[in-house]
């Protein structure tokens, strides 16, 4: 009972002090009303107008009144729902602000929604194998180059394998391609030659079948395959009968013993079977070799080891294996590197510039409408102070603001995901095809908990400052400012004059880096390879080991096959050779000068092996600098010789005459001593970004390469080309594949793929920013336009002339983006420092990007304001001075 009277006690008091409140309330409202009608008495309206006109302007008080008393004393809950409902309302009533805001929100945070699924899946999410933090790639470097990371020879794995007490399982693998035939048109499929251990150490489990077991490893074991669930369903037509079944690759049957699901991706390439290493046609013949350095090794740390451990019996294996076999491993040591860092590799600083730009976006975007949101809290001023009046708080005024922020931003972020999963698609299809993990990219649950945080992060950004600045109104300010409007408060205008020069400043970062991009860009592409690539096309053939076992078997299909194309009309300029510049891995070798002493221990002489046909150099139009090009003398048992390239004699050869000398090189005919007969012009084999290296070529008669490029110069089209290739090929062996058709033009377009990529993204992201900043320095101006109306009718009326105007104005503008321009040009000199890495032929604070970048922001900022400007100079005098 005593509770009970408590509780009615308390009731009673609040209905009192509620009570109490309204009548206050009425009171005052009566004396405001009382102010406006004789304001507008003095204004020339006649009585009864006057009052219905105050009457109008005093609307919606009582209902905001009726509002105040409902929500207090309400539940959080309540408040909330009911707050969001008023925050609905509102935005509904503004259909045009509301659609602004909601579009550039959402272009924000669409675009850091879809750059970071890329950058989660690349960098941030572990690799999709059990504990994968325990995997690390094991590589030999040599001390004098540590930069450098190789991998293995086989002896040296077998050792590594059987002597380190650090890793749980190690296993070895490498790539190439195997000929598939039997099942319709021949095809080239991307295989993994693994050791046995492979499966395991990635702790995945088959499909169907079985994975390797140790035996399959042994030389003379069955030959053996295991299959990738993607060309199981593509060429096998998903038929779970093809276990126990026999494929033949490179014309050698190997029996189906597995099916790995499409989950499991080796970490390098996506590929479309495994076989033993000893059963491979091309690397098994290394098995018993110490020397190269061929083979990938990834090792699983023990359980309790702890990295420095690892490190450190690493170390010591290396100084055995240099004393134990001092002529294949002195000036070698061994380092190891988790496994994800070495498969994300250059990509990672690259995508966090990206997101680091888009980032910059958001920013602008929030600083927007945090502007629109100030203007429109202006008007809401008399709004806000009569809640006040009424007894709310100054937080629960800011609560409810920002609850119509929070409103907008989810809306936005909503629309964000919408866009974002558009935008995965497309940036899917935009990457470059070697950006590692491509696959695991996709909008999942972290992604979409990434743009629900952005949304709120959004909300509270752009909604606290206007917040904070109106929950500071009064009633008694709103309404006496009547009929003489005389515009927004000192406070509200700073905010608004800083978020504007804080838009041009983060634009200017994102400028300076975009633009800093584009002339790398431009000087990359105008970059001479050393050779010609307009009208010509590349196409390979792949030749079955099995098939064609002997460097003697390659020579004789190569030549056979330019004679037969060489003799088709318009493909007479046809040459082979083999690696292709820009299109396939550099073969760097080391070699000897013979005569000469060798270099100090650790380091040696290296260069690019590149065989080629004798009219490889016409094709590709590489000038002849000394001596002469290969012919048709340079043919076994002819002298031995080769052609070096102008870097090569200008770093090796320095002030003498390099032709007659010999070098000792090789990979089919290591000590083979070989006479330069002749220096050519430099190319870029290795990247157009790359400086010209080193290079020595071979005659194709003499030193071959397993399989055919051929490169085609011809004014055909190049689906005539390759037709005419592919009738040739299947004249000889219609058994043989030719893959890789593509123009010259393509290879070096495919070579330039990420700067392009990226530069193409942060330009993207930049021309954004500049339209945002150029909005926002556009409502600036046209509201502070609107509120000084009835100055800019005072100025008028006495005297001022309309140019005066337009530079009062523009004066506003200009001074909005010097400010922006002060703030934003020193960070941009440090931001251009993080991408100073990606630069070609470009300073990171390249003083001419500066000054053209702030000049287009000027330019910009002056169009912007130049529209408020032209309208202010139009305001009649007359109507000004009589602004409300």
């Amino acid at each position: 009972m005593f509770m009970w009277m408590r509780v009615l006690a308390v009731r009673t008091r609040s209905w009192l002090t509620i009570r109490q409140a309204d009548q206050e309330f009425e009171h005052e409202i009566e004396n405001h009303l009382d102010l406006l009608a004789r304001d507008n008495l003095r204004k020339g309206m006649a009585p009864e107008e006057a009052m219905r006109t105050a009457r109008m302007r005093m609307g919606g008080i009582t209902q905001l009144k009726e509002t105040n008393r409902e929500v207090r004393g309400l539940p959080f809950m309540e408040t909330l729902v009911q707050d969001s409902r008023y925050a609905f309302r509102m935005l509904r009533k503004n259909r045009g602000f509301t659609t602004f805001a909601i579009l550039t929100l959402a272009l924000g945070i669409g675009a850091n929604t879809a750059i970071f699924s890329v950058v989660c899946a690349v960098v941030l999410k572990p690799l999709p194998y059990p504990d994968s933090g325990r995997l690390f790639n094991v590589f030999q470097e040599e001390s004098q180059d540590a930069t450098v990371k190789t991998g293995w020879s086989h002896l040296n794995f077998v050792d590594l394998r059987e002597q380190n007490g650090v890793f749980s399982e190690i296993a070895a693998s490498q790539h190439h391609q195997l000929t598939l035939t039997g099942r319709g048109e021949p095809s080239v499929v991307n295989t993994s030659v693994v050791t046995p251990e492979f499966f395991s150490l990635f702790g995945e489990k088959p499909l169907l079948g079985r994975i390797f077991f140790p035996d399959d490893g042994k030389p003379g074991a069955a030959s053996v395959v295991i299959l990738s669930e993607e060309l199981w369903r593509g060429s096998f037509g998903a038929d779970p009968n093809v276990i126990g079944t026999a494929i033949n690759l490179d014309k050698r049957p190997f029996t189906v013993v597995g099916i790995m699901p499409a989950t499991f991706r080796f970490p390098v390439v996506s590929d479309g079977l495994w076989i033993p290493l000893t059963q491979d046609p091309l690397f098994g013949s290394l098995i018993n070799q110490r020397t190269g350095h061929w083979f990938q090794v990834t090792g699983r740390l023990k359980a309790g080891v702890s990295v420095a451990q690892a490190r450190a019996e690493l170390a010591a294996l290396g100084a055995r294996f240099a004393k134990a076999y001092p002529a294949e491993n002195r000036g070698w040591i061994i380092r190891m590197a988790p496994l994800q860092l070495m498969i994300v590799g250059d990509a990672k600083p690259a995508l966090l510039v990206l997101f680091g730009a888009v980032g910059l976006v958001l920013l602008i975007a929030c600083a927007n409408i945090a502007n629109l949101l100030l203007a429109r809290a202006t008007s809401r001023e008399r709004e806000i102070a009569v809640r006040t009046t009424l007894g709310a708080g100054r937080a629960r005024i800011v609560r409810q603001l920002l609850c119509e922020s929070a409103v907008l931003g989810l809306l936005g972020g909503l629309t964000g995901i919408a866009l974002a999963y558009g935008g995965v698609q497309g940036l899917t299809s935009l990457l470059p095809s070697t950006l590692p993990r491509v696959n695991a990219i996709r909008v999942d649950h972290l992604v979409l908990g990434f743009a629900l945080f952005l949304s709120l992060f959004a909300s509270w950004a752009f909604g606290l400052a206007p917040a904070l600045i109106v929950a500071n109104a009064s009633i008694g300010n709103s309404v006496r400012e009547g009929g003489a409007r005389s515009g927004e408060n000192r406070k509200s205008r700073r905010a608004r004059n800083v978020l504007a020069a804080g838009e041009i400043g983060l634009a200017m970062v994102l400028l300076v880096i975009s633009g800093l991009l584009l002339r790398s860009f431009a000087k990359l592409m105008s970059v001479d390879p050393g050779f010609k690539v307009q009208h010509i096309v590349r196409a390979e053939i792949s030749l079955p080991r099995f098939q064609y076992p002997t460097p003697q078997q390659w020579i004789t299909f190569t030549d056979k096959l330019l004679a037969r194309v060489q003799a088709e009309p318009g493909l007479r300029d046809t040459a082979a050779a083999a690696p292709v510049p820009l299109g396939d891995r550099c073969a760097t070798l080391p070699f000897d000068i013979v005569g000469s002493p060798p270099l100090s221990t650790g380091t040696s002489r290296t260069a690019d092996y590149v065989s080629v046909s004798p009219s490889y150099f016409r094709v590709m139009s590489i000038p002849l600098v000394a001596g002469r090009v290969f012919d048709r003398r340079d043919i076994l048992p002819a002298p031995n010789v080769a052609i070096i390239s102008n870097s090569m004699a200008r770093i090796y050869f320095p002030n003498q005459n390099p032709i007659g000398k010999q070098l000792t090189f090789g990979l089919t005919d290591s000590g083979v001593a070989r006479q330069i007969v002749g220096i050519v012009g430099d190319v870029r084999d290795a990247g157009l970004g790359d400086a010209p290296g080193p290079i020595m070529y071979v005659p194709y008669t003499q030193a071959p390469l397993w399989g055919t490029s051929l490169l085609i110069k011809s004014t055909l089209a190049p689906s005539t080309v390759a037709a005419a290739i592919r009738r040739e090929v299947g004249k000889i062996d219609k058994d043989l594949p030719v893959t890789d058709f593509a123009t010259m033009a393509d290879i070096v377009e495919a070579s330039v793929a990420q700067p392009r990529f990226r530069t193409r993204l942060l330009t993207l992201f930049a021309g954004i920013a500049l339209m945002l900043a150029a909005t926002g320095i556009f409502g600036v101006i046209s509201y502070s336009v609107s509120c000084r109306t009835q100055e800019i009718g005072v100025r008028m009326a006495v005297g001022a002339s309309r140019r005066a105007i337009l530079w009062m104005i523009s004066r506003e503008t200009l001074r909005l983006t010097v400010i922006g321009l002060a703030v934003g040009i020193p960070c941009a000199f440090a931001a251009s420092r993080l991408v100073g890495h990606m630069l070609f032929g470009v300073a990171a604070g390249d003083p001419a990007t500066l000054v053209l970048v702030a000049f287009v922001l000027v330019t910009v900022a002056a169009l912007a304001g130049y529209v408020p400007a032209r309208r202010a100079m139009r305001v009649d005098p007359v109507v000004a001075l009589r602004h409300q």
